[in-house]
């Protein structure tokens, strides 16, 4: 079975403080609260840890991938980030997972920025857009019906089905 994990970063500084909105970085209860939740995810019965994350550049983004990778114990060499996430829509976050993932990866995670994440997680388990909005923190578990080595493609085809969904809030 695939998986595919979504994942909003945490709690930021403003654009104001940091100069820019690419440029904002997670406050320190931000980091805790994501910490928190990465923490109580790696603590679930029968969960199936990501074999790969990808996640936006921006540094908010990337801080919030970062950590969940510590607690995760996922190494460098299986983390990747690029600036297409940081603007980009749903179609440009499936697309970028499908071209950055090898077909032998059966789980994996993309961090970013909302709407997107939000839009992503709704076409991806075939319910209408807005039906689900991912608050700074949260993260969803979208299992796809899909042999382990099943090409990443196929999730341009694929019905996911929401698999767990962490609140940040209530963690």
């Amino acid at each position: 079975m695939k998986r595919l994990y979504i994942v909003r970063h945490g709690a930021a500084q403003s654009s104001f403080e940091a100069g820019s909105d690419f440029a904002r970085r997670l406050v320190p209860a931000g980091e805790e609260r994501v910490r928190a939740v990465a923490e109580h995810f790696a603590a679930l019965p029968e969960v199936v840890f990501p074999q790969r994350i990808v996640s936006s550049a921006a540094p908010r983004a990337a801080q919030t991938a970062r950590i969940w990778a510590s607690v995760l114990g996922v190494g460098a060499e299986r983390y990747a980030e690029t600036a297409e996430l940081y603007r980009g829509g749903p179609a440009v976050y499936l697309d970028t997972i499908v071209r950055s993932l090898p077909d032998e990866v059966s789980c994996a995670m993309a961090v970013g920025h909302n709407p997107a994440v939000s839009e992503l997680l709704a076409s991806l388990t075939g319910v209408p857009a807005g039906e689900y909005l991912m608050r700074k923190g949260d993260a969803a578990c979208v299992a796809f019906d899909l042999p382990d080595d099943a090409r990443w493609e196929e999730l341009y085809a694929a019905e996911g089905k929401m698999e767990r969904y962490l609140i940040a809030a209530s963690v």
